[in-house]
Order: C-alpha cells, then sequence, then structure tokens
C-alpha cells in the first residue's frame, strides 16, 4: 500500500478535491485555517473508516499541508 490511498480507496487527491469544495462553500482565510479544515476533514475519514487510524495521518496532513498554493488563493 502506497502512503496516498487508503483502505477504501481514500487518497491525498481525493481529499485534496472536499478541500477544494470545502473553500469554495466557506473560504480558506490563512494557512492556519487551511491545516485546521485538513486536520476536520481527517477527523471526519477516520470516523467514517475511510481512513485507518493506523495510517501515517501526519504523512497524509504533511503533504497536503505543502498544496496550500495549488488553492489558488
Amino acid at each position: 500500500m502506497t502512503s496516498d490511498i487508503f483502505d477504501v480507496g481514500s487518497s491525498e487527491e481525493e481529499i485534496f478535491e472536499e478541500l477544494r469544495i470545502r473553500n469554495e462553500l466557506e473560504p480558506v482565510t490563512s494557512h492556519a485555517h487551511y491545516l485546521s479544515v485538513i486536520d476536520e476533514i481527517i477527523a471526519e475519514k477516520i470516523d467514517f473508516g475511510e481512513i485507518h487510524p493506523d495510517e501515517d495521518v501526519q504523512l497524509i496532513k504533511d503533504n497536503l499541508a505543502r498544496r496550500f498554493d495549488d488553492l489558488g488563493l
């Protein structure tokens, strides 16, 4: 299993797409806000079993955090 694919097929790219959608509904106002949205999405995915809690969640967060500029703010 690679670091960007989880047990039920939720990839970092899919999480980033969800970040884009949430940004359209509630615009991200800062990098700190962006990081809190990442935390929220990942917590939800763990709660719903889309990400296994033993997955390297910190690596996922770090990879997504580096993509802040990709939102095009």
